[in-house]
């Protein structure tokens, strides 16, 4: 009796502990082998959500060739809290899905979640930006459009 009892819970609890590794990462991969993670319901992110997808700061519109700034903040409502635990270790532009510019944070927790880049366009391009959490994984941001026209704007 005792021991199919002991096989039942031992049964049981190896269950149960997959199950909940499971829930924990169900959606989230380190590094990205099932894809980025993206912004499911602007109206309803999850907490995961807020403090994760990046949020991008770019002109509407630029000129040809003209150098202009990039800001990325990781955490589009809240900022990410960066603690010697849990970090963003990278920050990379795409534009038009090619990455164009990046930084790394060596340190975990001590550099603010964020990253400034100078680029230039020479047509009117989409931007997005990952980030990668070392316990969330890689997160994208949403499309922002850069319309280029052809005068420089003076900025």
């Amino acid at each position: 009796m005792k021991r199919r009892e002991f096989l039942k819970g031992a049964i049981l609890g190896t269950a149960l502990v997959a199950f909940g590794e499971a829930l924990a990462t169900e959606g989230y991969s380190g590094t990205g082998k099932k894809g980025l993670l993206r912004l499911k319901n602007r109206e309803n992110p999850t907490v995961l959500e807020k403090k994760h997808v990046p949020a991008i700061d770019a002109p509407n519109k630029v000129g040809k060739d003209e150098w202009f700034e990039v800001k990325v903040r990781v955490g589009y409502m809240t900022v990410h809290p960066s603690t010697p635990r849990h970090w963003i270790d990278e920050i990379t532009i795409l534009v038009d899905g090619v990455e164009v510019a990046g930084t790394d944070f060596k340190v975990g927790g001590v550099s603010a979640p964020e990253a400034s880049f100078k680029i230039r366009l020479n047509k009117t391009s989409t931007i997005e930006a990952i980030e990668n959490c070392n316990l969330h994984g890689r997160w994208i941001s949403d499309p922002v459009t850069v319309v280029v026209i052809k005068e420089p704007t003076g900025g």
